[in-house]
């Protein structure tokens, strides 16, 4: 858990009050915390009237729309999805569960199987700047390593790699225009 304050200190001081985390300084907060598999717990220091200051609440509000606006357009969702390996080949386990928008359902492999990727088909050339994967975490953490990559005028180009993923890890990198994105299981 990254517990954090929206200003320099826990509690409110007036000296703060053009101290307050931007909206660019909390969204990187939030990919550093809940991008890494963590939560995000954002103090807010209540002022002598017992309210939160006005800037302190504008900036909250927008932090929020930021967030929900980010994450707004799923480029993945029922996109065409081919696997590695499939868990005994069986459809409960197929890799378009991993793109189907419900987390109850995920693609998984054999138990014996280390390494593994996922290819998603994005119809056209698309224009990203994030990677969001998840474990079925109910199952455990069993990501140790992995790397992510885009399928750019006829060749794949590394974008990321990673170690653990658990409940959620969000990369960043800069904006790539592809037709296919590969998330591989390194270990």
């Amino acid at each position: 858990e990254v517990n954090t304050s929206i200003r320099p200190e826990w509690f409110y001081h007036p000296s703060e009050d053009g101290k307050v985390k931007t909206v660019p300084q909390l969204m990187d907060l939030y990919y550093k915390s809940v991008g890494r598999n963590g939560s995000m717990l954002l103090n807010f220091p209540i002022m002598p009237n017992g309210l939160i200051h006005p800037t302190d609440e504008k900036n909250a509000l927008a932090f929020a729309k930021a967030v929900n606006e980010s994450f707004a357009v799923n480029l993945a969702v029922n996109k065409k999805v081919t696997a590695s390996n499939i868990r005994g080949k069986s459809g409960r386990f197929a890799a378009a569960m991993a793109v189907d928008g419900n987390k109850n359902t995920y693609w998984a492999t054999d138990d014996n199987t280390k390494a593994a990727s996922l290819t998603i088909d994005l119809g056209k050339p698309t224009l990203f700047n994030r990677f969001l994967a998840q474990e079925y975490i109910r199952l455990g953490q069993r990501v140790k390593a992995f790397t992510v990559e885009a399928f750019v005028d006829g060749a794949w180009k590394e974008l990321a790699k990673g170690t653990t993923i658990g409940y959620k890890r969000i990369l960043r990198f800069p904006a790539v225009k592809a037709t296919q994105v590969r998330f591989t299981i390194t270990d």
